[in-house]
């Protein structure tokens, strides 16, 4: 009889190894998938992926003025302006692992591998989104007293507005109603176009209890004003977009009050290091724009499993789930706030 061995690498069979090759492939591909569904925050931020080192730069820019031309004078440059960085720092490995005995392994009817394979992959995501969500939070509330763009402004040289600051909307209501928090999204995109942020990829995530409030506002979703069917549905609990918004929901905002994970190397800006500590207890929703913080990469999620070697020694398998990131605030004109200090 000859075999078709799935597990075989070009016709290279004889030993346990190579038997069994393309089998941890199943392992890996479940990993990603989960970690991509889960991750929500990160492909909507700027994200860099770099071959080596310990840190990358965002370089961070104010604006020029413009001015009539008197004639007969000179023109003449403006000098430098308002200008800084922020750079953001690898953290240490993220990540998540489990032990597999091989005789349990062995007795169980079902594929538990590919339970174990979800699971690693989630707990990435969980911990990869909220560290985002914390820090577009942490953008929101820098205030214009912390501007880090007028230190070494020119003199002479006064832009419309240097100050880099973030915003924050109140819903302040014990009970707050669907209308209610409509009214805080738009006041969410006001504050973003005071600030000249660009309409273009602006986002909104939502706890879920505001997310299907919103859903439930007649002024979110109708059939006269929005063409149910295209923006948003009661029927499949549904909403797509408002106020220029992507909207979605996560469970990752309602985080509590959070100090940051050991390992977290946080990022510089203005010269002072910076960590994912905040509180998000009244925190409901967050809205923002691509700018508003970025996520460098020195070694994106890889995924392993041990091999015979180890199984040897422990008569057991090592799935591994990893990843070597950092993640940091970049501008926090961009980010956005909508909190209730009422509940």
């Amino acid at each position: 009889m000859t075999l078709s061995r799935p597990g075989v690498i070009n016709n290279t069979a004889g030993t346990w190894a190579q038997d069994n090759a393309l089998f941890l492939k199943v392992f890996s591909g479940e990993v990603l998938t989960s970690f991509k569904r889960e991750c929500l925050f990160d492909s909507f931020v700027q994200s860099r992926t770099i071959q080596n080192g310990r840190s990358a730069q965002f370089p961070v820019t104010g604006r020029f003025t413009a001015a009539y031309h008197v004639p007969g004078q000179q023109v003449a440059g403006q000098g430098n302006m308002a200008q800084n960085e922020v750079v953001i720092r690898i953290d240490n490995i993220l990540e998540a692992a489990a032990e597999l005995y091989d005789l349990d392994d062995a007795k169980n009817h079902y594929d538990i591998r590919s339970i174990y394979s979800t699971e690693l992959g989630q707990a990435m995501a969980r911990t990869h989104d909220k560290r985002i969500a914390r820090e577009i939070t942490i953008g929101a509330r820098v205030a214009a007293a912390d501007a880090d763009l007028t230190a070494d402004l020119p003199s002479g040289l006064s832009p419309d507005d240097p100050f880099r600051s973030g915003s924050r909307v109140n819903i302040n209501e014990a009970t707050p109603t669907a209308d209610d928090y409509v009214a805080s999204v738009f006041a969410a995109a006001e504050a973003l176009d005071r600030k000249d942020v660009s309409r273009d990829n602006r986002v909104l995530v939502c706890t879920p209890e505001a997310f299907y409030t919103l859903i439930q506002s007649s002024r979110a979703v109708n059939q006269d004003w929005n063409q149910q069917g295209a923006n948003g549905s009661y029927k499949e609990g549904q909403i797509t977009k408002l106020a220029g918004f992507s909207i979605y929901s996560s469970n990752n905002l309602a985080q509590g009050n959070v100090t940051a994970l050991s390992g977290e190397q946080g990022y510089v800006m203005n010269g002072s290091a910076v960590s994912s500590s905040v509180d998000m207890t009244q925190t409901r929703m967050l809205a923002f724009q691509r700018g508003a913080a970025g996520v460098v990469k020195l070694r994106d999620i890889t995924v392993g499993s041990t091999g015979n070697d180890y199984s040897q020694m422990y008569n057991a398998t090592l799935l591994t789930s990893k990843m070597a990131v950092g993640v940091g605030m970049l501008r926090p004109e961009c980010c956005v706030e909508i909190y209730n200090d009422q509940d």
